[in-house]
């Protein structure tokens, strides 16, 4: 800012940007704006008129902040830059802001750096290749933030060589074995009741929000599904006296809860699963004594929940809070000793190639929210599959060994990053007509393929085959690194598509699903 230069800074989600716009505001006073999509009209429209002012100031927002009209643009700054909530891939148009961010900076000929504890796979190869050099810019790992030019830093140690929290990991078949039915093992429940005595606080993380995963008939096995969707509806805890209300997490559609089952008239209907509101539950009746704060999603909704939820626990008004990925990245509570993880197991086992990947950056992440200040953290993991590869790389804390054997994985398949994806999702309320495109446009597709060496996948139903009434199928092609596409071919593709047909192009999807 002394050179007469903006910087703009990027954070994954929008409940990143309290605690760091207060302590972007404690150094540079009010030049510090923020910008995503929160903000009400007004004070967006503000935000927009000072950042095209081109006085010198500090931009914090999420991923769309990347395109903020700053016209001295001195520094961009990903932090936590491996999290997926820096791409977008609905609506159109698809894009990752830390492949625009690349492109802006070479641009604008400024740094960008690139801070992370847990790097995603695509940026540690080409660090790894480029001699800690990318296209150019400035590229920092991990968990650095340090501006230098076209240099690769690595912090290996916490602030004060503060340990990392030894990381226990419990066995939960065991657990019900010993004739633990609780969803809390036995060595989480003694760290939960040690909370208050000792004046400390914890933090427990959940894969889902909601009550259940969903509901099924005891009877005959009928589960309720969203009419819209080919997904279950999840169970939401509402009042004490209010009707028992289902949701579907895809569509958004709700409903109550039928006292019988649909299908055949009985009245045992059973909640399946855990959610962040059976956490809640459990505890209330396990530990009443704890005083507990739910932060996730349904609980964030309002304009300055985050905000408020983080003052209060920061303030020692809660012993615990309960939540969703929102917590893994970026909380600086020093009061926090303990980091339990309900059912790990929800991140492992799903048919994506990134799979690993997320769940070893997620569970890295959650577990360092633990032992930030001066007393010592400890993180308690559960889960059914202990033996896990990347459950015993996340409790040896061991990136670089669980990262050489995916990146060798992602070789042997020519998946991202030594090959290119490009991912065709075609949606149609008509059934008929979205499957006679993607069979159309497969068949278009196969002379491109022929000539640039890619393989064509597909076409297949997507694996929600249906959302909020449309139907889905995909077509995926795997290209070499180096393979010259046709882009003009892949545009007119739209040209194929019937109007009721839509059709988006992702490059580099960071989901199959």
């Amino acid at each position: 800012m002394q050179q007469g230069k903006s910087a703009l800074v990027l954070v994954p989600e929008i409940g990143l940007t309290p605690q760091l716009t207060d302590r972007f505001r404690a150094r540079f006073g009010a030049k510090v704006r923020v910008y995503h999509s929160a903000l009400s009209d007004g004070e967006r429209y503000d935000t927009w008129r000072q950042m095209l002012s081109g006085t010198p100031q500090v931009v914090i927002g999420t991923r769309s902040a990347v395109f903020a009209p700053l016209p001295h643009l001195g520094l961009i700054l990903l932090d936590e830059e491996h999290d997926g909530s820096f791409k977008q891939d609905q609506p159109t148009p698809c894009y990752h802001a830390r492949t625009v961010a690349q492109w802006r900076a070479e641009l604008e000929n400024c740094p960008l750096i690139l801070g992370s504890a847990t790097p995603s796979l695509e940026t540690w190869e080409r660090i790894k290749n480029e001699g800690g050099r990318m296209k150019g810019q400035d590229t920092l790992h991990p968990s650095s933030l340090i501006p230098h030019p076209s240099l690769s830093l690595s912090l290996p140690d916490r602030i004060q060589s503060r340990p990392m929290p030894p990381i226990q990991v419990v066995d939960m078949r065991r657990e019900l074995q010993q004739g633990n039915r609780s969803i809390f093992s036995q060595s989480l429940q003694e760290a939960l009741q040690q909370l208050q005595p000792q004046g400390r606080q914890g933090l427990l993380f959940i894969h889902r929000r909601g009550h259940s995963t969903f509901v099924s008939c005891r009877s005959c096995g009928y589960v309720l599904e969203c009419p819209h969707c080919d997904v279950s509806l999840a169970y939401h805890q509402t009042q004490a006296d209010a009707a028992s209300w289902l949701r579907c997490h895809y569509c958004g559609y709700g409903r109550s809860q039928p006292s019988h089952c649909p299908e055949c008239n009985s009245p045992y209907l059973k909640h399946f699963g855990s959610g962040t509101q059976r956490v809640m539950q459990e505890l209330s009746r396990q530990f009443p004594q704890l005083r507990c704060i739910r932060f996730d999603s349904d609980t964030t909704r309002t304009k300055g929940a985050h905000r408020t939820l983080l003052n209060q626990f920061a303030q020692g008004e809660a012993d615990l809070l309960v939540g969703t990925q929102m917590l893994t990245k970026g909380i600086d509570l020093p009061q926090v000793t303990l980091v339990g993880v309900i059912a790990a197991d929800g991140l492992l086992h799903l048919a994506d190639y990134r799979a690993g990947e997320r769940a070893f950056q997620t569970l890295i992440q959650v577990a360092g929210r633990a032992g930030r200040g001066t007393e010592p953290g400890q993180v308690i993991l559960q889960t059914y599959s202990p033996q896990h590869p990347v459950i015993e790389a996340v409790r040896q804390h061991d990136y670089e060994p669980f990262v050489a054997t995916e990146l060798e994985q992602r070789r042997s398949l020519n998946y991202p990053p030594f090959g290119r994806l490009l991912l065709l999702r075609l949606s149609s309320p008509d059934a008929t007509a979205v499957r006679q495109t993607a069979e159309k446009l497969a068949m278009h597709l196969r002379p491109v393929c022929d000539r640039t060496s890619c393989e064509l996948l597909g076409p297949a139903p997507a694996a929600i085959p249906r959302v909020a009434r449309r139907y889905r199928w995909q077509i995926l092609l795997k290209c070499p690194a180096d393979a010259d596409l046709d882009r003009p071919a892949l545009i007119d593709l739209r040209s194929h598509c019937p109007a009721q047909v839509s059709l988006t192009i992702d490059v580099d999807p960071l989901s199959l699903l």
